[in-house]
């Protein structure tokens, strides 16, 4: 029995340590607590430093393999909860909600933001990235990537910028219901990859899909993010011999 509790701690870990949920060592993306030297805070995060697959990357569009993969969301109307983690805003679900990757379901454990983009798309840095976390029975990491541009927000995303708790630790319940379902866009064309995870400890062996289609986020929200936020980019990593896909 305690074997299987010590199987089971391990694979909830890093999914747990995602955008600074369970810190075991302060980071951040400045000075000596940034990206560079993450590897260097602890042993826990030396993969950040020696890892041969990390993430984000800058995606080559030229060239691509096709491969067709069957993505599916069932994504449920729910409640949604804010809180400002001091690394990002993280927005979680009361009821179930997962995708089925072909046949293989993921449930949502989260999803949050980054200001600019983490992954580029040949060379182009997009105003910010939406990561929704997923995890299987297993303990696999899927992170579905959505860029976003300037322009008109959906409702759904301006209600949640009007509810952006400021201060760190705060956890803000939004009184609405909604579906992530009618933010994301109609045609799920996508990359994918194996990659990482983009926060310490920065666990390799995470599926990433990268939609080729981006979503809207306004100026005012873009400037609120930032102001309460700031910067928390990782920069994208070698690609090495790692295969990209298009699907």
């Amino acid at each position: 029995m305690r074997i299987g509790w010590i199987f089971l701690i391990a694979l909830l870990t890093p999914l747990m340590s995602y955008a600074g949920e369970q810190d075991r060592s302060h980071w951040g993306y400045l000075g000596i607590e940034g990206p560079e030297h993450w590897g260097m805070l602890t042993k826990e995060y030396m993969t950040c430093e020696t890892g041969s697959k990390q993430s984000p990357i800058d995606i080559p569009t030229k060239g691509l393999s096709h491969h067709q993969e069957t993505l599916d969301f069932h994504y449920r109307t729910s409640e949604l909860h804010e809180i400002n983690n001091g690394h990002t805003i993280q927005v979680s679900h009361t009821t179930g909600c997962h995708v089925d990757l072909n046949q293989r379901s993921y449930n949502l454990r989260q999803f949050h933001f980054h200001e600019p983009s983490e992954h580029h798309i040949d060379g182009k840095v997009f105003p910010m990235e939406m990561h929704l976390v997923h995890q299987d029975k297993s303990g696999h990491i899927l992170v579905i990537a959505v860029m976003m541009e300037m322009g008109k927000e959906h409702l759904i995303l301006k209600n949640l910028w009007n509810w952006l708790p400021e201060q760190i630790g705060k956890d803000v319940s939004i009184p609405i219901r909604a579906s992530l379902r009618e933010i994301l866009p109609a045609d799920t064309e996508h990359y994918s990859y194996s990659g990482s995870l983009t926060t310490p400890p920065c666990s390799e062996g995470v599926h990433w899909i990268v939609l080729t289609n981006p979503i809207k986020i306004s100026e005012e929200s873009l400037k609120k993010f930032s102001a309460i936020i700031g910067d928390n980019a990782r920069p994208v990593q070698p690609l090495g011999n790692r295969h990209i896909e298009k699907n």
